[in-house]
């Protein structure tokens, strides 16, 4: 099947924020190259994340959600570059070139877009029209939208996704590019400057949580400040600012009734169900165990999370993070297990509570762990090393703990003459996880000692 063209529209607009220079900020080469009385195009339209399952960069965490041949998923650059970040793209990350492209697009913007203005209320009445488009995204699609909450979100995600990467973004840019352009043009101290500020830290940490995997623990919510300042400046009228000391922990008056009602109402290994008010109710399972469970519908849930759960029910036994589009920090987990106490997303709960002990507690899905195999042999096998016969094992904790702290591999060598190749395996697999704490082992045995292996746990998977 032939690959799908990026639409002209498309081209236009990347032709835009590119300016007709490479999007590589230490390249920055012109787009056309004079011959003679010729001009040449010597553009690349690079995808940042591959147009195919295979492609480069494929296995990204944005790679599903993401429109291929989307603006926001291509970048403009010369041929040099585009083979360039094609052909080293574990040098290359979607952060590192999405964050050149960022970089460039504002710069352009910033000499062409940028209102100039003495007039505060034209600026206000500007920023107040990007702060309304942003809002009606977030309560249609976002992660506290009712379609989120009650759990009919079907495709929202993605949409939550594309908007976010789209428009969010660049209109947060956009706010921050147009206060900080027109300072000098305003008394100082300009009240708007030091508002927009505030706005300012939160741009920067949703920007992160949209771009890149890792998140932002200490995730900055939007500031409702900054929107009642423009609106009250603008003479619009809006509710006044409550006091809400509890924000990062976001009760929504569907979640608990959705739990008991739908989605635990049929679960095999629970018996009774009881709400204790909008944020707790009680399980009792089938061998007798009673849970006090905490829903919460915050956005990324940290220890700073917990801690705040813990000063309103030091009891509780279990945590869910409710929302569709949250998660939950790694040492924020980790804190739970130490605590005793269960921290999951829906789905890990309604499998953790069949187990007792640390497969509760430490509970990995079926699917999470089938995608830790497959994303480590899909990398494995994109390798040119992989003309050697070397056999690839996986097991240990790595596939049984949703945390762990080693992967244990091993690696068979069938001829007992190919340990250059086994070297070579060693080099990939570390190379897949570098950057992270994770120790590896690695057991080198023949095909023979491998039928003779005894394990305490057995759970060996062959990747290769």
């Amino acid at each position: 099947m032939a690959r799908e063209s990026i639409s002209t529209n498309t081209k236009r607009k990347l032709w835009s924020q590119c300016g007709g220079f490479c999007q590589n900020p230490s390249c920055h080469k012109y787009l056309f190259s004079d011959i003679g009385d010729e001009s040449v195009s010597i553009a690349n339209a690079a995808h940042i994340i591959g147009a195919g399952n295979t492609g480069h960069r494929s296995e990204h965490a944005l790679a599903d959600s993401i429109q291929k041949n989307g603006t926001s998923n291509l970048i403009m650059l010369c041929l040099d570059c585009h083979k360039m970040i094609d052909e080293l793209e574990d040098k290359y990350s979607v952060e590192k070139i999405c964050e050149w492209k960022e970089q460039h697009s504002s710069k352009i913007q910033a000499l062409f877009k940028t209102l100039v203005t003495t007039d505060e209320n034209e600026i206000l009445r500007e920023v107040n029209d990007l702060l309304e488009e942003n809002r009606s995204i977030f309560e249609e699609y976002g992660p506290f939208s009712e379609q989120a909450t009650k759990g009919n979100s079907g495709d929202v995600k993605k949409v939550w996704k594309k908007r976010c990467l789209d428009t969010i973004l660049p209109n947060n840019q956009k706010i921050i590019d147009l206060i900080e352009g027109n300072k000098r043009n305003f008394k100082y101290p300009w009240e708007l400057y030091r508002q927009m500020l505030r706005y300012k830290i939160h741009a920067d940490s949703f920007k992160e949580n949209c771009l890149f995997e890792e998140k932002v623990n200490d995730y900055k919510l939007f500031p409702r400040e900054f929107d009642h300042f423009v609106k009250n400046k603008l003479g619009i009228q809006t509710q006044d600012l409550e006091v809400r000391g509890e924000e990062e922990i976001e009760y929504r008056k569907y979640t608990i009734s959705k739990y008991i009602n739908e989605y635990l109402a049929n679960h095999s290994f629970i018996k009774e169900m009881n709400a204790l008010n909008r944020a707790i109710f009680k399980v009792i399972l089938s061998d007798e165990r009673e849970l006090k469970v905490f829903v919460t519908n915050t956005y990324y849930f940290t220890e700073y999370t917990l801690e705040k759960i813990q000063s309103v029910d030091p009891n509780i036994d279990a945590i869910i993070c409710s929302n569709p589009y949250s998660n939950y920090s790694i040492s924020a987990k980790k804190e739970c297990i130490n605590s005793n106490i269960g921290l999951f997303m829906l789905r890990e709960f309604m499998g953790a509570i069949r187990y007792q002990g640390e497969k509760y507690f430490n509970y990995l899905l079926k699917d999470e762990k089938a995608s830790r195999i497959s994303r480590l042999s899909s990398a494995l096998k994109k390798s040119e090393i992989l003309k050697c016969n070397c056999k690839v094992y996986l097991f240990g904790s790595y596939l049984r703990h949703k945390i762990f702290n080693d992967i244990d591999i091993i690696l068979v060598d069938p001829d007992k003459n190919a340990m250059s190749g086994i070297e070579l395996i060693k080099n990939e697999i570390n190379k897949y996880f570098q950057g992270s704490e994770i120790k590896i082992y690695f057991t080198i045995c023949s095909e023979n000692e491998l039928s003779k292996m005894e394990l305490i746990y057995d759970n060996r998977e062959q990747i290769l």
